[in-house]
């Protein structure tokens, strides 16, 4: 058994809900020993807590860790997480069930409440304000180009989350190479301020789900496709590395649930941000709308 995993977690959103950001420190024997965090888009503060202790055990898992104790100031999440409270709210209770079903995979885990004056959790907090105050100030490296632009011409573009997906894929290496091909259900959980354009959808609706591939490599150009032995390059091909990660799910709507879309087809790994939802046009639908 392991001795000594530590692991701090921390989330911070801005406007609860707001942007977002999710972190962790894993301290062993007192030094840290790895540490981690990202931009989630747009949620709460228990959501963002939330996620990164999925994403801390997630890690744990990976690294073979049987046994680890996760401290978090969440008073909140750590009593839900050890059956002192029930999980109400809808938008945490599908976070909560992945994070019991992770558990399970454990010899030993235990949670802790600690006050945000941990030293630890105070770098896990430090991380996760890092990570906002940059998410707008990224630069976007251009090559020369011969296509005219006005002065006016922003140096980036900039997108906006509208929901977040929760598909059973907790890694890349367990999402599938085509979703259409699964038939399992996944859920597309729409943030609170963009409900209302959901309204018109049907079940049954083909719909294409554009996501953001946070975890996809973006450094690469040429990849070896799946079933494949040498290199194409990733303009050729549906593989999710590439400079900007922006993937067009083919899905059907089963059932809507107020912001929740329940679909299938979605290979997107859990925690993915979605851009935009937009309905298949078949080629009679086209035809219609050009007469």
């Amino acid at each position: 058994m392991d001795e000594g995993i530590d692991i701090y977690t921390d989330g911070a959103s801005r406007g609860n809900p707001g942007n977002a950001a999710w972190a962790y420190i894993v301290v062993q024997r007192g030094n840290i020993i790895h540490k981690q965090g990202k931009f989630i888009g747009t949620c709460t503060n228990n959501q963002a807590e939330y996620t990164a202790i999925i994403h801390a055990l997630e890690k744990a898992r990976e690294e073979g860790w049987s046994a680890i104790n996760i401290y978090s100031d969440s008073q909140l999440v750590v009593r839900q997480i050890n059956g002192e409270y029930k999980v109400r709210d809808r938008g945490l209770q599908e976070r909560f069930s992945q994070v019991k079903k992770l558990l399970s995979r454990f010899e030993s885990t235990t949670f802790t409440h600690v006050p945000r004056t941990n030293p630890f959790i105070a770098i896990a907090d430090a991380k996760c304000n890092e990570i906002l105050d940059n998410i707008n100030i990224i630069p976007i490296q251009r090559k020369k180009s011969t296509i005219p632009s006005s002065p006016e011409a922003k140096n980036r573009i900039e997108l906006t989350p509208i929901g977040i997906v929760h598909s059973p894929y907790s890694t890349l290496s367990e999402a599938p190479h085509q979703g259409r091909l699964e038939s399992g259900i996944s859920t597309i959980e729409l943030f609170p301020e963009f409900e209302e354009g959901l309204e018109g959808l049907q079940d049954g609706d083909e719909l294409i789900v554009q996501c953001w591939f946070d975890r996809a490599e973006r450094e690469v150009l040429t990849v070896i496709p799946h079933g494949h032995t040498k290199p194409r390059g990733v303009f050729s091909t549906r593989s999710p590395a590439r400079p900007n990660p922006l993937a067009l799910e083919e899905v059907k709507l089963i059932s809507r649930t107020g912001r929740i879309l329940h679909v299938r087809g979605i290979d997107a790994v859990d925690g993915t941000p979605v851009i935009d939802i937009k309905p298949v046009i078949k080629k009679d639908k086209e035809r219609d709308l050009h007469h």
